[in-house]
């Protein structure tokens, strides 16, 4: 059973200290995860939350594939990540939050090379695993109604509280902005309204596992 990680750093506001981590630590722990079981990656920041321009918060996303959960779980107690932790912690103002998602079917498709990543955290009001089943269901069999060039909708498997994750990829910001006002879209956001709360976070992205 594949697992998504949407791995959400929480950086202090330092674009020179991001900027140089970036270029001495993060190649290395590219590699790192790469080498702990990481099938695909994406990476970037997120630029607005619900329309709003959040670009100065340096909020950073990743994007993992891992092949099950028992390779995530043996990394983060590994050398490799415990080490890597040490590294940020001049940069980080808390530990990361980790969250992974329960992938029935292969979700290789969605680490291409669209650069525009929009995530609906989409929080259920009733967490029974029944209402919870249903509402995964009803997104599932309406991915093609958020307009993205490729889409997968997952379960939370590791949080207090169910989430379900929608992630979309988009070619470029315009493409994203034709899909936000579509009819479709906006109806079937309507229809979720009355079951989870949602909260929209776009992000520019590039693929950065495997690395090259």
């Amino acid at each position: 059973m594949a697992v998504l990680e949407i791995a959400l750093p929480k950086l202090k506001k330092d674009a020179a200290k991001i900027a140089e981590a970036e270029e001495t630590i993060l190649p290395s722990f590219r590699v790192k995860l790469q080498e702990a079981g990481v099938l695909n990656g994406l990476r970037g920041f997120f630029v607005t939350e619900n329309g709003q321009d959040i670009r100065q918060d340096f909020r950073e996303v990743l994007l993992l594939e891992w092949p099950h959960i028992q390779k995530f779980k043996d990394f983060i107690v590994s050398p490799a990540y415990l080490g890597f932790a040490g590294q940020v912690k001049d940069i980080a103002y808390g530990p990361p939050e980790l969250k992974l998602f329960d992938v029935s079917d292969d979700i290789s498709s969605i680490f291409g090379s669209e650069t525009t990543l929009e995530y609906l955290v989409v929080k259920p009001k009733d967490t029974s695993e029944a209402s919870v089943k249903s509402l995964l269901q009803k997104l599932q069999s309406n991915l093609p109604q958020f307009g993205a060039a490729k889409a997968a909708a997952a379960s939370s498997l590791n949080l207090e509280t169910q989430e379900i994750a929608v992630v979309g990829l988009y070619t470029s910001d315009a493409e994203f902005e034709t899909a936000k006002v579509s009819a479709s879209r906006q109806k079937l956001l309507a229809d979720i309204a009355n079951a989870a709360d949602v909260t929209s976070l776009v992000a520019h992205v590039a693929k950065e596992i495997p690395v090259v």
